[in-house]
């Protein structure tokens, strides 16, 4: 060896997860190269549900870094992070058709035509990719019950958020709702991801539920985010929506009578009313309604990090992991960074304004 040469870098782990993303895009092509000559109708409005869809922050690359802190490498869970993909591509399109803000047309293709296509994308086809696993028959039911686990959790939840009334719903309600339509989507990438990554039968429980609790913690911290996104944005489509959003609930239930009252009025004509949201809005964000909700935010944010200091400790993918656990926060407008060895990178400035023109959708499933 010259003298003058330099050993070759290694990959770092970001590299390495900027290498595998693609790899996921070719799974699912793949995927839906198997509905070809018999599903003539149906491919192309997957194809175009897949590839114009609306996307979701960490749809691969969740499942990617888990499966990498456990066992070291990626490659393994590209088909758990294409299911957890087409997940995300079917619920946003039944979240924005549900909003009702594409009457005639849905990402280019006919509403009716695309909700089947969703309905295909997000039930079939990651049970297709699951089932064609090269692990023992146990690990692949396992992992089909995880993946359906967090799809019945899911759907509870989107109908909570639908059926709720800001006026009569708790926020202890509403965090119920937000586990479930986001916690139980990340929880159920990360199961299926550490589960994958632990092998043999796949029944290491205590070690998977903690990595599902983790992606349960992720969810929350996103869901939360999302939720700012829209009061930042100067939009307040929740409210003009009357979305029982864990905020808005909790100043209809901390206020004072007063408060409550106007409250209330402004809420009823916020659909209708851009001053009347900014207004609200604006009592939302209040200092005595923001403590509360910045500490309860502080402890999610800590209990994910712990999550992770606890499972995988010395993996470089934890520390990407971590990364992403301090993305979800640092975007929210009023954070606070926790106590603790992570305190120290996580300085948490607000989050910038979210511009217009930003995907319509409900609060659960814009995550």
């Amino acid at each position: 060896m010259s003298l003058h040469s330099r050993p070759v870098a290694r990959p770092s782990a970001e590299d390495r997860l900027a290498e595998a993303v693609p790899r996921v895009r070719q799974y699912l092509a793949g995927l839906l190269d198997g509905y070809r000559p018999r599903y003539a109708h149906l491919r192309p409005a997957l194809e175009r549900l897949v590839a114009d869809g609306r996307r979701s922050p960490l749809e691969c690359a969740l499942p990617l870094l888990v499966h990498g802190a456990v066992a070291g490498g990626l490659e393994p869970a590209v088909p758990v992070a294409a299911a957890h993909v087409l997940w995300w591509r079917a619920a946003n399109t039944f979240d924005d058709a549900s909003d009702g803000g594409q009457r005639t047309r849905l990402y280019g293709g006919d509403p009716a035509t695309v909700l089947i296509a969703a309905l295909e994308c997000g039930y079939a086809l990651p049970l297709r990719a699951l089932a064609a696993l090269p692990v023992p028959a146990a690990l692949r039911e396992r992992l089909a019950a995880d993946f359906l686990d967090g799809w019945t959790a899911a759907c509870d939840g989107q109908v909570g958020d639908l059926l709720g009334t800001p006026a009569g719903t708790s926020p202890e309600e509403v965090l119920t709702v937000y586990r479930h339509k986001s916690g139980a989507v990340y929880g159920m990438a990360a199961t299926m991801a550490a589960r994958l990554a632990l092998g043999a039968d796949g029944t290491d429980e205590p070690r998977a539920a903690a990595w599902g609790a983790f992606g349960q913690a992720v969810g929350l911290l996103a869901q939360f985010r999302n939720d700012e996104d829209d009061l930042r944005s100067g939009h307040h489509e929740d409210l003009g929506n009357r979305t029982a959003t864990y905020l808005l609930v909790q100043l209809l239930h901390a206020a004072t009578d007063a408060g409550r009252e106007r409250a209330l009025e402004l809420l009823g004509r916020a659909a209708d009313s851009a001053a009347d949201r900014r207004e609200l809005a604006a009592m939302m964000l209040a200092p005595d309604m923001l403590a509360p909700y910045r500490r309860f935010l502080a402890d999610i944010h800590q209990r994910a990090h712990a999550l992770l200091d606890t499972l995988a400790p010395d993996s470089p993918f934890t520390a990407c992991l971590h990364r992403r656990v301090d993305d979800e926060v640092r975007t929210t407008a009023h954070a606070v960074a926790p106590a603790g060895p992570h305190g120290a990178h996580c300085t948490l400035p607000p989050g910038p304004a979210v511009p217009a023109g930003r995907a319509r959708g409900r609060s659960g499933q814009k995550v």
